[in-house]
């Protein structure tokens, strides 16, 4: 069994994100595994951007908010064996709320880095070559925090329903060989 935290970002609700993300969850539930799912594009109300105080030369502190990130999102994230992130491609990127939890990660950085396999899922109406600056993205970021890539589901042209639907499958099955 392994631990796996799943960090959405849409606030669209059914969005093709959150289809992704509801067939993987399923997909790891039914293979045994634990699953946390937050979904922070529909919570941001309910956590606060990272907020620094530059009060020494060349150093940033953290000015911790006591949140729900850092109350329950962390100590999940720190205990997971693997970290799904989920998002729709926004103007060729990620979406602000679940970039908003990332940038959280700043203070944990230590304790988060290296040890866990990452996954990402990824929707969007364009043709597969308007997801390269997320898909680089993605890539820049598992390499700082030493995650490995244990898969990704891309679904371009999600608007077409049947396209969408054969993405939604991989992703459960995805979710199905987590063991």
């Amino acid at each position: 069994m392994k631990k796996i935290v799943v960090l959405t970002g849409s606030p669209h609700h059914p969005g093709t994100s959150e289809q992704l993300a509801d067939a993987f969850v399923a997909g790891a539930k039914a293979a045994g595994n634990e699953v946390y799912r937050f979904d922070a594009g529909r919570r941001i109300k309910d956590f606060s951007l990272i907020q620094l105080e530059d009060n020494h030369t060349g150093a940033e502190v953290e000015i911790e908010p006591n949140d729900v990130i850092k109350n329950e999102v962390m100590p999940k994230l720190l205990d997971a064996d693997i970290v799904v992130l989920v998002s729709s491609l926004y103007y060729y990127g990620i979406n602000s709320a679940l970039k908003a939890v990332i940038d959280r990660f700043y203070s944990y950085n230590h304790e988060l880095h290296g040890g866990k396999q990452a996954i990402t899922l990824v929707s969007g109406y364009g043709q597969e070559d308007a997801f390269a600056s997320l898909n680089l993205y993605f890539k820049q970021l598992l390499k700082y925090m030493r995650w490995d890539l244990f898969g990704s589901v891309l679904a371009a042209d999600s608007w077409n329903n049947q396209k969408l639907q054969q993405h939604v499958q991989e992703a459960r099955k995805l979710g199905e060989s987590i063991h």
